[in-house]
């Protein structure tokens, strides 16, 4: 009885655990140069969102005035891969600030981003850096807007997630009564 109380109150300590080990921060990214994300990032959302999707783009201060960006597009991308709204934003609409670990950034918002048409999946998000002559000088990695993904897949709805802690919890009891 001992060990099915310590199985359980390990299962319980992991299960609280392990949500905070695998939230991930989009803005992490940025301390490598650049990043992106959405105020929507993590989220599944019904169209058109509340409030409306846009895209914080960012760069380390140093990279900023050594590439001399003049101008930043972003795409927003459906689940298809086809880009169905773009914004572009101006050197001078960049603001300074400070990464999560302290390092001195450039950043700015988009303004609205919305297809003309919603389809149901997971939209990205995708920015790249321009210098004045036009010359493309980076590209951040697509980031998911609309949802977060971890390397621990479970189910998209909550009742698959129950279905599957309850089904092992379910198991391992019967486990443990049958050998004793």
């Amino acid at each position: 009885m001992r060990k099915l109380r310590f199985v359980l109150l390990a299962v319980v300590l992991a299960l609280i655990a392990i949500p905070t080990i695998v939230q991930a921060d989009p803005w992490s990214a940025i301390d490598s140069g650049y990043a992106i994300t959405t105020n929507h990032f993590g989220e599944v959302i019904i169209p058109p969102p509340i409030p409306p999707l846009e895209a914080k783009v960012g760069i380390l201060t140093e990279l900023f005035d050594s590439l001399d960006v003049y101008e930043v597009r972003v795409d927003l991308r459906d689940p298809d891969d086809n880009v169905v709204d773009s914004a572009t934003i101006a050197a001078a609409a960049f603001s300074d600030g400070t990464s999560p670990k302290g390092a001195p950034i450039k950043y700015a918002w988009t303004g609205p981003l919305a297809p003309a048409s919603w389809v149901v999946g997971d939209y990205s998000v995708k920015a790249y850096f321009f210098a004045e002559d036009g010359k493309e000088l980076a590209q951040t990695e697509d980031l998911t807007a609309m949802r977060a993904t971890t390397v621990m897949v479970v189910p998209e709805i909550p009742i698959g997630t129950v279905a599957i802690l309850l089904t092992m919890l379910a198991s391992l009891a019967i486990f443990t009564r049958k050998r004793y």
